[in-house]
């Protein structure tokens, strides 16, 4: 068995989770066992991958004595595999976990778990799924069992208009990623178990490249320690770090959407980015969200308040200044005298925005400058963003100038990608440029 699951917590005082959101998971659960069926049938468990969403649910079901099924909507995203299985298994007492008719003692309550609900969709082409919203919605009504919804994005799930109705039916709670040390702990827990010798320095670092994902920091674990004892620095090289896009993303979300700075700040300080970056997230949603002029109005005046002390950090190299930053980005979450509920898609900044985060393209900027500038015989100095964003644009529009400056500055690949704002060309390049040096070194 593999450890996550073998090591996968069975009740609820294991789970490592907010006191009040535990609270409220267990405070619907004992109305359901009381026999008073709560306003809101259904939970909703939202959050990134591999939080313990689907670990809580199944924790929550051992703890109340109730039998689960669990259903993965990816697999049965049509309203008649849900009708079949969700409905039918949340108005009788009788179905089983895998589907089965079984002897159940009288007034044993069951949890139907939807894991990767936010996967139904309602029309996927004239023969594909369709309804899965519809089925949920009506499961929800006529329910005689608690329910659980997990979710990644929940956006997609409220979505359309049967994922408005479907709001107003269940109850929403947000999980968030455990911080490098919470992971760590549980990972020193599992060596223990295992009788593995490890410094708790190295499972820190294990948590650290998780990116917040238990699931994954544990698969990680296993895969470094299999047939040892002992685990060192050197174990940890095959290691990679994994995509942030989903941290980035909840955070975002969060600083717009909750009244709560306390709340603001915590989730900020979880996240492991920089200033600038949070700050390109939230300018370039902020008037996705905040419809009112007075709430878009106050919400720019705490993000220019981090930007002014972010600029002060660079020019004065002080970065004392940082907690100022944090602050003003988290008061953006209190500037609002509206309340606003995800009713669009995040947008990611822009393509050149995303791209100055990387030392590649820093590079790939800095060559086609120095090319630039010897021909305009000034320094790479010299040319500042406006000069470069003015020969980017006229290189984009103009196709004879753009094949005379490919010949005269001799460009490569990833060059003119990059030029001509094509991100995915410009990665493919930059990699064959890669492994292109890599083969002359060795050689």
């Amino acid at each position: 068995m593999e450890w996550a699951e073998k090591y996968r917590p069975k009740s609820l005082k294991d789970v490592v989770i907010r006191e009040d959101m535990l609270r409220k998971i267990i405070d619907w659960a004992e109305a359901w066992k009381k026999g008073r069926v709560p306003e809101k049938k259904a939970l909703v468990f939202e959050g990134r991958p591999g939080i313990g969403k689907t670990t809580t649910a199944i924790a929550l079901a051992h703890d109340m004595g109730w039998d689960y099924i669990e259903l993965n909507a990816s697999d049965i995203r049509d309203e008649h595999h849900i009708k079949d299985i969700a409905l039918r298994g949340s108005l009788q007492q009788t179905l089983g976990v895998e589907g089965n008719y079984m002897k159940t003692n009288e007034g044993r309550m069951k949890l139907i778990i939807i894991d990767e609900a936010d996967n139904l969709y309602e029309v996927r082409g004239p023969f594909g799924d369709f309804g899965g919203k519809r089925a949920i919605l009506e499961t929800l009504k006529l329910a005689r069992q608690p329910i659980i919804l997990i979710v990644n994005d929940p956006y997609e799930l409220f979505k359309g208009e049967n994922g408005i109705q479907l709001k107003y039916h269940v109850e929403e709670i947000e999980f968030r990623a455990l911080n490098y040390r919470q992971i760590a702990n549980i990972l020193y827990k599992i060596c223990q178990m295992e009788g593995i010798k490890v410094d708790k320095s190295i499972l820190e670092k294990i948590a650290q490249k998780s990116g917040g994902d238990v699931r994954a920091a544990i698969n990680d674990l296993e895969q470094i320690a299999e047939g040892k004892k002992y685990l060192s620095e050197n174990d940890l090289n095959s290691i990679g770090y994994r995509d942030d896009f989903q941290n980035i993303y909840g955070t975002t979300l969060t600083l717009l959407l909750t009244n709560s700075m306390k709340s603001a700040r915590e989730t900020l300080m979880e996240l492991d980015e920089d200033p600038d970056f949070i700050m390109q997230w939230i300018d370039e949603n902020l008037p996705r969200y905040y419809l009112d002029p007075y709430d878009l109005d106050r919400g720019y005046y705490f993000l220019e308040r981090a930007n002014i002390f972010n600029g002060r950090i660079y020019s004065r190299q002080y970065y004392g200044y940082l907690v100022y930053i944090m602050d003003f980005i988290s008061a953006i979450s209190i500037a609002k005298k509206n309340k606003y509920g995800i009713h669009e898609k995040l947008k990611s900044p822009d393509f050149l925005k995303i791209m100055s985060r990387t030392k590649s393209i820093r590079q790939t900027r800095d060559r086609i400058s120095l090319k630039l500038g010897k021909v305009m015989h000034t320094s790479i100095e010299e040319i500042n963003p406006d000069i470069f964003e003015m020969y980017r644009t006229i290189f984009r529009n103009d196709r004879k100038f753009k094949e005379f400056q490919i010949e005269v500055m001799k460009m490569d690949d990833s060059e003119i990608s990059f030029l001509t704002g094509n991100e995915e060309e410009y990665s493919k390049n930059e990699e064959k440029n890669k492994q292109n040096f890599q083969r002359k070194r060795k050689k």
